[in-house]
């Protein structure tokens, strides 16, 4: 017999039965443990109330009750957590008369059990082996109750079976349900971390980086789902993991294979339970609520084993999806604790709670979330980092199988696609894949010239899929008709650009039905090719919630509706010489590089051909002059450089990296881990100036001796190179003799705490923050050198001024942190 299940205890003495004498208990409780004809109907069958059993049945009501089982109920003026609690008083009280009533008559009641077959010979043995009476009467009880609890983890299993079978994969339509298992392709699983230099919109830094990782041995590299929460190094428990990659890397989808495989007992999960919470449901809660009721919105069949099973919460996993969708997920690092699932609190304070083991320390915690909102789970409550990278090559070739159903055409489609190294790069994020794949479904081919941008890439996106959508209907119309469709498709897109924009600078990648922007668009088919429909339900209520299928199609409608509309150009593209002032616009460097490749000619001369949008020429030449001014002074200061070199990859016109000119040329692309791509668009800038690169900062990139290779005609270029490079045999990029360095001289520390702060000054606040955690830890001996005392005192001098200038509340109480810090 399995113990798996809970194991009450008996407490008390029988001369408690008389506190229940005539009391209204609720009925709810006396369903799950009290009367044994109760527990048998529930947990056995119900032809077996009949006998001794219904001579027991019929006394336990009679002495116990003055009213039927009918007529009981919770009084009307308890709470919630008062009824919970007397229900259980009750519970236990009516045991202990349980055990007085039936010790005279366990062995026949046993007997009758096994003739039932509601006992198993095994059950009735571990029953006998109980000494006395008494004591065998509490074991049927207990084997009872467990059964009725593997009942209802079998009912929920098959739950999330069903509700997880189904793959509605981006732009489902209605009849289009596609089953999991055929459409499923393994992801990579790595442990890792990720500092704050990776939080960011960077959907191409995984590419390259992927290959790396097959390269690895097995053993070391891929963690199995099923293997999230074993101990690494077999000491440490690991009740909470982070799993996280870009937006589209499928961290939603590796849910739904765990549900999928726990509810069909596929994968050896040590759990009893999973409950499963998107973020998107979450957002719609307004008002205090309590973690039994998070719970049961979705999951009602638990409702009747829901106390032993938050009893048992180390046999219980909850898993929270979408962290970075959370609307306040800024707020999550709190001091308010919440210790209670039946306590009410903002919903904000139960999930901060149960993140940081306030609440339910023994259960077991998965959060998935975009890189971007990383920095605001609580510090400290994550023993385990998992990083999705993605497909590999093979499953990438997998994928198009899958997709296209055809295996000759699979590969066709696969070999354009490998003759072009960026489509190649970025097919390792499932979600783009997806989009890569419709180019081609569309456009059976790369038509025109091959895409060298990421615009380009989805500028063919936009057209594929306005052209399936158009298909067969162009030919029917006059030329006259034909325009106003194409002014209808125009339109519509206008109204998706609009959408986009406006959440986008709100932070924002859910829209609700009752949002005015939503309802402009209701009655167009087109919409559902863009956007993605799910249904959030909350008691009482259920509304409609929409997202774009993927993160970077918002941001690039986004930047179409920019460039073609009068709207001005946002105030956060603009980049101030005081970096740490207004708030942090990181989310938008994505939308930043698609508003340039729109801007530039070749893109906006075919959305114009094609969907009828014209980009303001005024904005094109603000643009161009907003970028030569900006790299001008990026490179003359040494700040952080990488996004607007992509913005001027995007353009893909020499002129405009020839008109700047800057007095001293500073190329700093720190704290980011450079894909190919990165290195690609640095070579490009580099290669179209000319003279004396003084410094190149590559610390914090990952930086490769391989890498370095490619690059290596501008190596020769540079006064300094700083990196962080481990390979043994970089020696042969330098043509200069090595120096040593003497780390007791004061100078050299002086220099470095001087570029340090030089670094500190240009940086924005994350990255400012990311820069604190690390020279932050200081000793009495470090502060007795003139060079510390002189860089500390000038650190928290820049924090002071950064606190006054910050806009944002988080960012604002960890600056406060360390200005303590620095000031003890």
């Amino acid at each position: 017999m399995g113990t798996n299940g809970p194991n009450c205890s008996e407490r008390g003495n029988s001369s408690q039965s008389e506190l229940c004498r005539g009391q209204a208990c609720p009925l709810r409780y006396l369903d799950a443990t009290t009367c044994l004809s109760k527990l048998l109907n529930r947990g056995l069958c119900p032809s077996l109330a009949c006998g001794a059993v219904d001579t027991v049945h019929c006394h336990l009501w009679t002495a116990w009750f003055p009213v039927t089982p009918g007529d009981l109920h919770a009084p009307s003026n308890w709470k919630a957590g008062e009824c919970r609690d007397s229900t259980r008083y009750c519970e236990k009280v009516l045991r202990v008369s349980l055990v007085d009533e039936l010790e005279g008559c366990i062995d026949s009641l046993l007997e009758l059990l096994v003739i039932r077959e509601v006992f198993t010979r095994d059950d009735r043995e571990e029953v006998l082996c109980r000494l006395g009476p008494r004591a065998r009467v509490r074991k049927v009880l207990d084997i009872l109750e467990c059964k009725e609890y593997n009942k209802v983890k079998q009912k929920h299993k098959d739950v999330l079976k069903r509700r997880s079978e189904s793959m509605l994969f981006y732009n489902t339509r209605h009849g289009e349900k596609i089953a999991f298992s055929e459409h499923y392709v393994s992801l990579l699983l790595v442990d890792g971390h990720q500092g704050l230099e990776i939080k960011r919109h960077e959907v191409l830094a995984f590419g390259q980086k992927r290959l790396s990782l097959q390269q690895k041995s097995a053993v070391h590299r891929k963690i199995a789902p099923a293997k999230l929460f074993s101990s690494t190094n077999g000491n440490c428990p690991v009740k909470k993991v982070l799993v996280t990659g870009v937006a589209g890397i499928g961290k939603t989808v590796l849910v739904q294979k765990m549900l999928l495989d726990f509810g069909g007992n596929k994968e050896s999960l040590a759990f009893d339970f999973i409950i499963h919470m998107t973020f998107r449901d979450l957002n719609l809660i307004d008002k205090p609520t309590n973690l039994r009721e998070l719970i049961l919105r979705k999951n009602r069949h638990l409702a009747k084993e829901l106390d032993n099973i938050l009893a048992n919460d180390n046999k219980l996993l909850i898993i929270l999806d979408g962290f970075d969708e959370f609307r306040h997920y800024r707020s999550c690092d709190m001091n308010v604790y919440v210790t209670e699932p039946d306590e009410d609190a903002e919903v904000v304070e139960v999930l901060g709670s149960l993140m940081q083991g306030e609440l339910l320390p023994n259960a077991s915690v998965m959060l998935t979330s975009r890189p971007s909102a990383i920095n605001h789970i609580p510090v400290g409550c994550i023993d385990r980092f998992v990083l999705i990278a993605g497909f590999s090559l093979a499953e990438v070739q997998d994928f198009f199988l899958r997709y296209f159903q055809d295996r000759a055409l699979a590969y066709r489609m696969f070999a354009v696609v490998s003759e072009n190294e960026l489509m190649l790069t970025l097919c390792y994020i499932p979600a783009f894949c997806y989009i890569v794949c419709c180019i081609l479904k569309e456009s059976k081919d790369l038509s025109g010239e091959s895409p060298k941008t990421m615009t380009d890439i989805y500028v063919q996106y936009l057209v594929a899929l306005l052209r399936s959508h158009t298909q067969g209907r162009a030919e029917t119309f006059l030329q006259e008709q034909r325009a106003g469709h194409v002014q209808q498709l125009s339109d519509i897109v206008l109204k998706l650009g609009r959408l986009a924009f406006h959440k986008l600078m709100e932070h924002q990648t859910l829209f609700y039905s009752s949002d005015p922007d939503i309802a402009a668009l209701e009655g167009c088919s087109l919409v559902s090719t863009f956007l993605d429909k799910t249904v959030a339900q909350e008691p009482g209520c259920t509304e409609e919630v929409y997202s774009f299928v993927h993160l970077t199609v918002q941001e690039f409608f986004a930047a179409v509706y920019c460039a073609v509309t009068d709207h001005p150009l946002p105030d956060a593209l603009q980049h101030t010489a005081s970096p740490g002032e207004g708030s942090n616009y990181g989310h938008l460097d994505l939308f930043n590089r698609f508003l340039s490749g729109i801007l530039s000619e070749r893109n906006a001369n075919l959305l114009s051909r094609q969907v009828g949008l014209c980009c303001q020429q005024e904005k094109v030449d603000t643009y161009r002059q907003r970028i030569i001014r900006e790299l001008t002074m990026l490179c003359e200061t040494g700040a952080h450089i990488l996004n607007h070199l992509h913005c001027l990859f995007e353009q893909q016109d020499p002129s405009l990296a020839l008109d700047v000119q800057p007095k001293t040329l500073r190329i700093n692309v720190s704290d980011e881990t450079l894909s190919q791509m990165d290195y690609n668009t640095i070579n490009y800038f580099l290669n179209l100036t000319k003279g004396e690169i003084s410094e190149l900062d590559l610390t914090g990139t990952g930086v490769s001796f391989h890498a370095l290779r490619d690059i290596q005609p501008q190596l020769l270029r540079c006064k300094t190179i700083w990196n962080d490079l481990t390979d043994t045999d970089p020696e042969s990029l330098c043509t200069k003799e090595s120096i040593t360095v003497n780390f007791t001289d004061d100078d050299m520390w002086g220099g470095w705490g001087g570029w340090v702060f030089k670094r500190c000054e240009v940086s924005s606040n994350e990255k400012l923050l990311m820069v604190l955690h690390k020279v932050c830890n200081i000793s009495a001996h470090c502060l007795e050198a003139q060079w510390a005392k002189t860089f500390y005192k000038q650190l928290s001098q820049l924090i002071k001024h950064r606190i006054e200038c910050c806009t944002e509340d988080d960012i604002c109480k960890k600056l406060k942190k360390f200005e303590s810090i620095l000031n003890l």
